[in-house]
């Protein structure tokens, strides 16, 4: 299912991104065994040629790295409770609801998850890739004074 998604629902979902981003890019997925299966791997590896994120890809995600995934902090629980706020009846009402919880996430929305992320990617660089969740608590306070 996990590969039909990739093959046939994807290309959908981007058909509006602009070529020049589309050829640019990078695919991110975490560790899931249907995301490990042989043939997604060589799907994403032809579909995204050194582009895409992901156990035994060609870039290796760090496990249990949620403070450098923006999808974890915020948009992952806003498409997950839009979705789920009653028990889905079919698959086709769950995509329905995926699909209209993404169509209202604005453009300033996806700027902010942006810019949160490359500050966490710099806060991963100046620790030495050490733990540095403290220091993102510290600086949203810090900012918000």
């Amino acid at each position: 299912m996990y590969l039909e998604f990739l093959e046939n629902d994807l290309p959908r979902y981007l058909e509006n991104v602009p070529l020049g981003v589309r050829l640019r890019l990078w695919y991110q997925q975490d560790g899931a065994p249907a995301h490990y299966a042989r043939d997604v791997r060589t799907f994403l590896n032809q579909r995204f040629p050194n582009r895409w994120i992901g156990r035994a890809g060609p870039f290796l995600w760090p496990p249990k790295s949620p403070d450098l995934n923006p999808l974890d902090f915020f948009l992952y629980g806003y498409v997950k409770d839009a979705v789920y706020g009653q028990a889905p009846t079919t698959i086709l009402n769950m995509m329905d609801r995926i699909r209209r919880a993404s169509e209202v996430i604005t453009p300033e929305t996806l700027g902010n998850i942006h810019r949160n992320f490359r500050r966490c990617l710099l806060l991963c660089l100046e620790n030495n890739g050490a733990h540095f969740e403290h220091l993102i608590r510290t600086e949203r306070v810090e900012n918000n004074d």
